[in-house]
C-alpha cells in the first residue's frame, strides 16, 4: 500500500509539472494570461506535493510519531497556499476584465494576514489552528466562485451573460469540489479521533493528504492542459479541425468584444471577416462596397480596440477567449 501511494505521489506531481510547462508554452505562443496563471497554479501544487511526497520518503523507516492535528513546515504552507490562491482569482478577475489593484491585491494580501493571525493566535489548540489554516484556502477559494456569479448576475446584456454561461459549469464543479474539500478538512481534523498508530498507512495518509483537494487540483490540471492544446491548435492555421474550432470560437467572442469595445454592427462584421484571414479586398468584395469604406471600417475598429493594425488586433483578439 505504500508503494502505491508512493507511485501516486510521484505521478501527480510529474503530470503538475508537466502540465504547467504546457500552459507556459500556450502561454508564449497566445498571450492568454489565463493559462500562464493556470500553469502557475498548477507547478506550484506539484512543488507542494513534492514537498509531501519529501516528508513521506524522510519518515518512510521510522515510526509515526507526528502529533496528531499539527502541522508540517506552517509558514510553507502559508507560502504555497497564497501562490495557489492568487493564481486562481488572476484567472476569474481576467475573465471579468477587472484590473483595479485593490481587487487585484487585497484578497490575498488579507489571506496571508489572517493566516498569519490564525498562525500566531493563543489559546486554541493544534487541531483547530490546522484546520483553520487549511481552510483559508478555500474560504478564497469559494469567495472567487461567488465573485463569478455575482458578476453573471451583474450582467447588463445577454451577450455578456451567454459568455458567462459557457464558463458556469466549470465554475459550478469548481464550487461544489471546494465545499466538499472544507467537509472534508472539518471531519478528518476536528471530528475524526487519531488514528491507531499501527495503521500507519491510514495515520500517514489522513494526516498529510486531503483526497479532495487532489481531485479538485486534477481537474484544474485538465482544464488547464485541455486550454492550452486548443490554443496551440489555433495557432495551427493548416490544421481542418482547428479552422473549425477558431470559426465557432470567432462567432462566439465576436459580439462580446464589439460590445466591449464599442463597435457599430458592421464593424463587428468587419471584424468577424479580418479575423477569418479576408484583406481589405475581399472583404469589399463580400460587402459589395469601395475599398476606401472598408479602410474607414478598419480604421475605427483599430482605433476603438487601442491598436495600431491588424496583427496587433487578433492578437489582442484571442487574448480575450
Amino acid at each position: 500500500m505504500a508503494a502505491a501511494s508512493y507511485l501516486i505521489a510521484i505521478c501527480l506531481v510529474a503530470v503538475c509539472v508537466a502540465s504547467s510547462f504546457i500552459s507556459f508554452a500556450a502561454y508564449s505562443v497566445s498571450r492568454k494570461k489565463n493559462l500562464a496563471y493556470l500553469g502557475i497554479f498548477t507547478l506550484v501544487y506539484g512543488i507542494e506535493q513534492a514537498f509531501i511526497l519529501y516528508h513521506e520518503y524522510i519518515t518512510q523507516n521510522l515510526p509515526f510519531d507526528a502529533e496528531w492535528g499539527a502541522m508540517e513546515d506552517p509558514f510553507m504552507h502559508i507560502v504555497l497556499g497564497a501562490a495557489m490562491c492568487q493564481p486562481l482569482w488572476l484567472v476569474i478577475l481576467d475573465f471579468v476584465n477587472e484590473k483595479r489593484k485593490a481587487w487585484v491585491y487585497g484578497p490575498i494580501v488579507g489571506f496571508v494576514a489572517v493566516s498569519l493571525f490564525f498562525y500566531a493566535i493563543p489559546g486554541i489548540d493544534d487541531a483547530m489552528r490546522k484546520w483553520l489554516l487549511y481552510s483559508l484556502r478555500q474560504f478564497f477559494w469559494l469567495g472567487a466562485s461567488v465573485y463569478f456569479w455575482l458578476s453573471y448576475l451583474g450582467a447588463n446584456s445577454e451577450v455578456e451573460k451567454s459568455r458567462f454561461r459557457r464558463k458556469a459549469p466549470i465554475v459550478a464543479v469548481f464550487t461544489v469540489l471546494v465545499l466538499l474539500i472544507f467537509l472534508e478538512d472539518a471531519i478528518v481534523m476536528l471530528l475524526v479521533a487519531k488514528p491507531d498508530p499501527s495503521e500507519v498507512f491510514l495515520t500517514e495518509f489522513l494526516y498529510r493528504r486531503n483526497v479532495l483537494e487532489i481531485v479538485l487540483c486534477l481537474c484544474i490540471v485538465g482544464y488547464a492542459a485541455r486550454s492550452s492544446v486548443r490554443a496551440l491548435e489555433l495557432k495551427r492555421s493548416d490544421a481542418p479541425a482547428a479552422t473549425d474550432v477558431r470559426e465557432r470560437q470567432i462567432q462566439e467572442l465576436a459580439p462580446y468584444f464589439a460590445q466591449r469595445y464599442g463597435l457599430s454592427s458592421r464593424e463587428e462584421e468587419v471584424l468577424v471577416l479580418m479575423l477569418e484571414g479576408m484583406d481589405n479586398q475581399r472583404i469589399a468584395q463580400h460587402f459589395q462596397v469601395a475599398i476606401g469604406t472598408v479602410k474607414t471600417h478598419t480604421h475605427h475598429i483599430f482605433k476603438k480596440a487601442g491598436v495600431a493594425n491588424r496583427a496587433e488586433l487578433i492578437e489582442k483578439f484571442w487574448s480575450k477567449y
